[in-house]
């Protein structure tokens, strides 16, 4: 199983969770974050007050996914998050990253592992 987290331009967020939803993700959690990323890699470290207001608002995005779903939901970020006029250059094009999910617990049933996640398998 694997756990992924994105951050994304608000702007990128409803493509993203249509191309989610087009593949059958079967769950997701979105909320708010305010960070920065590489384009502040050149600040001078006097700056921290400045950098600490101008925080870039972005979208957090959560997918619990099984193994064989991950390639699929990573396509269909990028693929949601890259138009015509994005540029490998941009700053502030968002990040993905990927955890292995060790355990899942659904509540309501009990069940465990990837049976708690439902997914492709299920009836």
């Amino acid at each position: 199983m694997k756990f992924i987290v994105a951050y994304l331009p608000p702007e990128q967020l409803e493509r993203t969770v249509t191309a989610l939803v087009r593949i059958h993700v079967h769950g997701m959690t979105i909320s708010s974050a305010r960070g920065f990323g590489q384009e502040h890699d050149q600040w001078n470290p006097d700056d921290y007050e400045y950098l600490a207001t101008e925080m870039a608002k972005n979208a957090r995005l959560e997918v619990a996914c099984q193994d064989g779903e991950l390639e699929e939901i990573l396509e269909a970020i990028s693929g949601a998050t890259h138009s015509d006029t994005t540029h490998p250059s941009d700053h502030g094009s968002g990040k993905v990253f990927v955890f292995a999910l060790l355990d899942a617990l659904r509540l309501k049933t009990g069940e465990r592992g990837e049976q708690a996640l439902g997914g492709s398998d299920q009836t």
